[in-house]
């Protein structure tokens, strides 16, 4: 595999006669900013909902109520993501955490946008501007913007791959150097971003060999294989365990017998078919770029690379699923958005001369099919982004407003005591910990620290009665309890529906 198998088809001098002039420099950080606006995330980052298991990874060591965010290496094995609590998540706030995490995202965005410049997909403004929003309002994506404190470190980590792959990708060892250390990166954040990384590079390698495709996906496959013994060996280090130990509520099954296999398979196509039916519009995108742009020979070429490409990922999916009997959360499948984004992006080389008949003896550029595609993308990507947001930001300032109400000063200028009931039918469901844990921590927030108890038996009684009354409300003052200043009691509203 040579250099020249590796390089794009723009060459240095080329690059630099397409961007200078053409208004690209200013278009991108104008997307970015406009896209941060119509899809509500500049509201998350300005006013963050914040998922309970983030809270690790925002309070220092020992805070009361909070697991250590070390711990997390034995299960998750994510050991970049301690380190920058270690040296910053700690000392910052939920704000600063989502800001930060609001900042990489639009450099990754821009850097993965640059990358698709750099591979030749160049169309006019107006549609580049499209690329780039479909780019940034992955439907995907969207999902793990709750998590700042935690995911902040694998968000710096694809940004920077982003913006060193168009260099690495000049020569074969620069490349392979960057696998490596990009997808060992990933797997101490975040893996699925080493996912995102390696479909770009194997677009930007627009005019190599098949065999420079495979090694690149190899050494990928590789590389994940040494970011996982790292993790593994660094747990060896701090707990005395060779390995990851998995999480209870992640349901896992290990693979030892055929019944096993049985399950762990099924489990995997129940899961493949939800995440594909919960995106169905951009399914049907992707099908569709597929089967226009095969039609295309130069556009097949690079349109095959990327589909054996995928097909190594869907593999890797799998069998992670098959041996562990953990499906993968939607939210963890980063690369779903681009199976519809990449094809669609193929599409948009102004140089295709191919037609797609249409009834009547009518033809339609397929240029203008990706362009079509696109927009449909973009579109759909932003109320994905604006319906998932919106729904998060609409339980944060209800969950605020109730701890407002909860700590207010009372008159004789003392400070209540408040306590948490949940009806005990949501109190043992995952959705129902989970809301009961956002709220905790809105009072928390709210009076500077202290999270809230739960109920005594006496108390849950009086609330579990008085918050059927119509038109309750979920908080009570509950009196004064001897020398102790005044009781608060908050009921836990139903979980929302996004969780």
């Amino acid at each position: 595999m040579t250099t020249q198998n590796l390089a794009t088809a723009d060459t240095p001098r080329r690059a630099r006669l397409l961007t200078k002039g053409d208004g690209r420099a200013f278009l991108v950080p104008a997307v970015v900013a406009v896209a941060l606006l119509v899809t509500e995330g500049l509201a998350q980052a300005v006013t963050p909902s914040i998922r309970l298991d983030d809270w690790p990874f925002l309070v220092p060591a020992g805070t009361s109520g909070v697991q250590s965010a070390v711990a997390h290496g034995l299960t998750e094995g994510r050991w970049l993501n301690t380190a920058w609590w270690q040296a910053v998540g700690q000392y910052g706030t939920p704000t600063t955490a989502a800001l930060m995490y609001t900042a990489g995202y639009a450099l990754l965005v821009a850097g993965l946008w640059r990358s698709l410049h750099r591979a030749g997909i160049r169309p006019a403004p107006l549609v580049d501007a499209l690329l780039g929003l479909a780019v940034f309002a992955s439907a995907v994506w969207v999902q793990l913007l709750y998590w700042p404190g935690t995911l902040t470190p694998s968000v710096l980590v694809a940004a920077a791959g982003a913006w060193t792959l168009p260099w690495a990708a000049r020569t074969p060892i620069g490349l392979g150097v960057w696998l490596l250390l990009t997808e060992v990166a990933a797997v101490l954040t975040y893996p699925p971003v080493g996912v995102v990384l390696v479909l770009f590079a194997v677009v930007l390698l627009r005019d190599a060999r098949w065999r420079g495709v495979l090694v690149l996906l190899a050494g990928w496959v590789a590389a994940f294989a040494v970011g996982v013994g790292v993790a593994y060996t660094l747990n060896w280090f701090a707990f005395g365990d060779f390995g990851i130990k998995i999480a209870a509520w992640r349901h896992p099954n290990p693979l030892a017998s055929l019944s096993a296999l049985q399950v762990n398979a099924s489990r995997y196509v129940h899961a493949t078919l939800s995440l594909w039916a919960g995106r169905w519009w951009a399914t049907v995108v992707g099908a569709v770029a597929v089967v226009v742009g095969w039609r295309d020979p130069a556009i097949r070429a690079r349109l095959e690379r990327l589909l054996v490409a995928l097909a190594v990922v869907v593999t890797m999916d799998a069998a992670q699923t098959l041996v562990t009997g953990i499906a993968t959360e939607a939210r963890g499948q980063l690369w779903t958005w681009l199976a519809a984004v990449l094809p669609v992006a193929l599409l948009l080389d102004g140089r295709r001369v191919l037609h797609v008949g249409l009834p009547r003896g009518r033809w339609l550029p397929v240029n203008q099919i990706g362009a079509a595609a696109l927009a449909v993308l973009a579109v759909g990507g932003v109320l994905a982004w604006r319906a998932d947001v919106g729904e998060h930001q609409a339980t944060r300032a209800q969950y605020a407003a109730i701890a407002a109400d909860a700590t207010r000063v009372r008159p004789d200028g003392g400070y209540p005591v408040v306590v948490v009931y949940q009806a005990p039918t949501e109190r043992l469901t995952r959705a129902g910990n989970i809301a009961a844990g956002t709220l905790r921590f809105a009072v928390r927030q709210a009076d500077g620290g202290t999270i809230p108890g739960w109920c005594t038996p006496v108390e849950c009684r009086e609330l579990a009665a008085r918050s059927h009354s119509p038109a309750h409300g979920w908080v009570f003052d509950l009196g004064r309890v001897g020398s102790l200043p005044d009781v608060v009691g908050v009921v836990v509203p139903p979980p929302p529906t996004w969780i």
